[in-house]
């Protein structure tokens, strides 16, 4: 019995983990908040 709980906390414990993880890569830039410098050189990369 102890050990099927141990198992479960273990996969609760990794999948906070995780989920943590994948919420750190929201951090998107818009252009509104872009000034006009970088606006430029990001066209003249793509460019």
């Amino acid at each position: 019995m102890l050990y099927q709980i141990g198992i479960i906390l273990i996969i609760i414990f990794a999948a906070i983990i995780v989920s943590k993880r994948l919420n750190q890569n929201n951090d998107l830039i818009y252009e509104d908040e872009m000034e006009e410098d970088e606006l430029k050189k990001l066209d003249d990369e793509i460019n």
